[in-house]
């Protein structure tokens, strides 16, 4: 009866450590799951990051995926005749900020992820050396990102303006121009 009693005792025991066992296990693998998750779109948003920074240098082709490649290519050929700053090392990009940057995946597709940033670009114009003379833009980024090889790549981007350091200027030579016209008009 004693001898019956132990062997329980040690199948309770054996049962209860497969359990902890086995629990233990699916915790560990749910954490590396977890894990990888995290370090793929700490990945994703450094990439992001420096897709900003090449797309300021007009270097980005490199993070396009074909199809993306072939429109862009398509649009900067419509456009060449009509910018009058390219953005580009020789237009005089002197700072790229990038004030946020939120990059998520896509909930139902794991091959695809959106990010979405603030940026602000100082271009150095003229012989100046005064920044408040420096030309400055701030826009809205949008960047809708898929797996291609797995790599992640752009495949679509939208760029929303913000400010533009000439709109304080277009300002200032409205204000002046109507107190100009007020004057003219009281005065005569």
């Amino acid at each position: 009866m004693k001898k019956g009693w132990i062997m329980l005792l040690l199948g309770v025991g054996l049962a209860l450590s497969l359990g902890w066992g086995f629990n233990q296990y699916t915790a560990l693998h749910k954490a590396r799951q977890t894990i990888a998750e995290y370090q793929d779109v700490d990945t994703l948003n450094q990439r992001s990051e420096d897709f900003i920074r090449a797309y300021a240098q007009g270097k980005h082709q490199a993070y396009l995926t074909k199809a993306a490649a072939n429109r862009f290519a398509r649009e900067d050929n419509r456009e060449k005749d009509h910018e009058d700053v390219h953005m580009s090392e020789e237009s005089g990009l002197k700072n790229v900020e990038i004030k946020q940057l939120y990059t998520k995946k896509i909930k139902e597709r794991d091959d695809q992820a959106e990010s979405y940033a603030t940026v602000r670009l100082q271009y150095e114009l003229g012989g100046s050396n005064r920044p408040t003379d420096d030309y400055i833009q701030t826009f809205s980024l949008y960047s809708a990102w898929v797996k291609e090889n797995e790599e992640w790549k752009v495949n679509n981007v939208e760029i929303t303006l913000t400010a533009d350091s000439s709109d304080d200027e277009l300002k200032r030579q409205a204000k002046e121009a109507l107190e100009n016209a007020t004057k003219a008009r009281d005065g005569e």
